[in-house]
């Protein structure tokens, strides 16, 4: 069984999700790239939303994200659900204030 309910969305093809989480994550220095968390975070699809107070964009992606590279996220937008199988593997930058960041959701 597949599911998707909106156009380009990532569909779910083993089992509905029987778990949700949130987090939040602020980048402590624009211009240097910070993981959503340390912690081995298991998961299977995850949904980024930029804070709506924040003074810039999020830029979203692994280890390497910049300015230059990763996922674009303006102020109050929000990423689709993409899978992944662990949140440590995100991190984020931002090229407004320190105080910039991030909200998201994850299933497992």
């Amino acid at each position: 069984m597949t599911i998707a309910k909106r156009r380009n969305e990532t569909p779910i093809t083993e089992y509905p999700p029987d778990e949700i989480h949130d987090g939040s994550q602020d980048v402590v220095t624009a211009g240097t790239a910070i993981q959503l968390t340390t912690t081995d975070t298991s998961c299977r699809l995850i949904n980024i939303f930029a804070k709506a107070g924040n003074t810039g964009n999020v830029f979203v992606g692994g280890s390497t994200v910049s300015s230059a590279r990763g996922m674009v996220l303006e102020p109050a937008r929000s990423s689709d659900w993409f899978p992944i199988d662990n949140v440590n593997k995100i991190y984020i930058d931002c090229e407004g204030g320190n105080t910039d960041g991030v909200q998201y959701c994850w299933v497992v």
